[in-house]
């Protein structure tokens, strides 16, 4: 009997060693936008090469190594629930953590501000929110945060020291939620971290045949929907180490799922300013798009658990992550266009995009030091004499620890 593709299941375990013998798949089963392709995995054959007495003679072919990839299409939902009150960490944020390498050990409760100024306003709440996190702050149209996302430099007793003020003073009242930070890696061998990458095991399931994949590690990521009006989604490739048809699944699957939707990109805003410089600045811009190339190598070894396993570890290496936007072009004749002077120029610039305003759906992404890679001059976008500006995120110029040096994080709320 047949059976339409998009019937498929994923469940998801953390390994506590790198393609470990487990049955178990019952962290969480996150919510798929696209089915699996199971044709990605494979178990690599050659022939045999052997002298022969007949000219179409033939032996079998020789049975290799296990490998392959998959790709999973997930949307950027944000923390998936309020984030007004004490919030957890989320088992969406818990899978995408494994992605970029870190995560916030913990969430600080809400709290509220009571005065002070667009860059260091006075909380309700001490000192309890993270150096180089990121927060959401107020309520659209309050005319200050505007339930826009902001760059914490310190939280010192009830300062809130930001990275990316607010448009003006706020008022008494006004909310401010934390994010769960997720972020790359920077200080790799120090502070108890590893450049290795945790395996992960996975189960995709049909009505059908089921497969299990171990010692999983993500190779590559896109991020799609992040333009305005877009659905903001996150394509990864998994690579796997070694792979069977299975039996040990029960389909329907009843592992931990949800069914938290996304927001569309709208409402947000693009915060642009020369590092070190906290004042509000924003661009208005009609393309963008963040380029991550992840640094990752799986590591070939002896010893595996499987007979056909070639791989035994990833390592992380560095990624590179570029940004690039497209605003209208200078409306009058000048001799010092402003985005040609971002790229003539020296000076890095720090770059923090919020997708949109809605608690619980909030997703942003945030890069502390970023190089003009090029000079741009004036093209054309949708028919509109347009510029197009060009630069790569590198570690941040705090480095107290890894979220405070982080080259890119993202922010859910």
């Amino acid at each position: 009997m047949s059976y339409p593709s998009e019937l498929i299941q994923l469940e998801y375990a953390p390994e506590s060693s790198f393609a470990e013998v487990s049955t178990t798949f019952a962290t969480y089963r996150p919510p798929l936008i696209k089915p699996i392709d199971p044709g990605g995995l494979r178990h690599d054959k050659e022939a045999p090469g052997i002298t022969k007495q007949y000219m179409h003679g033939d032996a079998p072919y020789v049975l290799m190594g296990q490998g392959g990839s998959f790709d999973t299409t997930f949307d950027l939902r944000g923390h998936g629930a309020t984030m007004v009150g004490s919030p957890t960490i989320d088992a969406m944020e818990t899978l995408l953590s494994y992605v970029f390498g870190k995560i916030s050990a913990s969430l600080p409760a809400s709290t509220t501000l009571t005065g002070g100024t667009a860059t260091a306003p006075t909380t309700t709440a001490s000192g309890t929110f993270p150096a180089g996190g990121l927060c959401s702050i107020g309520a659209i149209g309050d005319g200050a945060g505007n339930a826009q996302v902001h760059a914490i430099g310190t939280h010192s007793a009830t300062t809130l020291n930001l990275l990316t003020g607010l448009t003006t003073t706020p008022t008494n009242g006004d909310v401010l939620r934390p994010c769960t930070n997720i972020h790359f890696h920077e200080t790799a061998f120090g502070g108890g971290l590893t450049s290795t990458v945790p395996g992960l095991r996975f189960r995709f399931m049909t009505p059908g045949l089921q497969y299990a994949c171990h010692g999983c590690a993500p190779t590559a990521l896109s991020l799609t929907g992040i333009t305005p009006g877009g659905r903001p989604q996150i394509k990864i490739t998994w690579e796997v180490s070694r792979w069977a048809a299975v039996t040990s699944g029960t389909w329907p699957s009843s592992v931990t799922s949800d069914t938290n939707l996304p927001a569309a990109t709208a409402g947000g805003s693009l915060f642009v300013n020369d590092v070190g410089t906290s004042t509000r600045a924003t661009r208005t811009v009609r393309d963008l798009a963040i380029d991550i190339t992840l640094g990752m190598q799986m590591q070939p070894a002896y010893g595996n658990v499987g007979a056909y396993q070639k791989y035994g570890s990833c390592t992380r290496l560095p990624s590179t992550i570029k940004w690039s936007w497209t605003e209208d072009a200078d409306s009058a004749a000048t001799a010092a266009p402003v985005l040609q002077g971002y790229g003539t120029g020296t000076t890095s610039k720090h770059i923090l995009l919020t997708l949109s305003t809605i608690d619980s759906k909030q997703v942003s992404f945030y890069s502390p030091n970023v190089r003009v890679s090029a000079v741009p001059t004036m093209t054309s976008f949708n028919n509109i004499a347009s510029m197009k500006f060009e630069g790569m995120a590198h570690t941040g110029g705090t480095t107290t620890n890894d979220l405070t040096a982080s080259a890119f994080r993202m922010g859910f709320s």
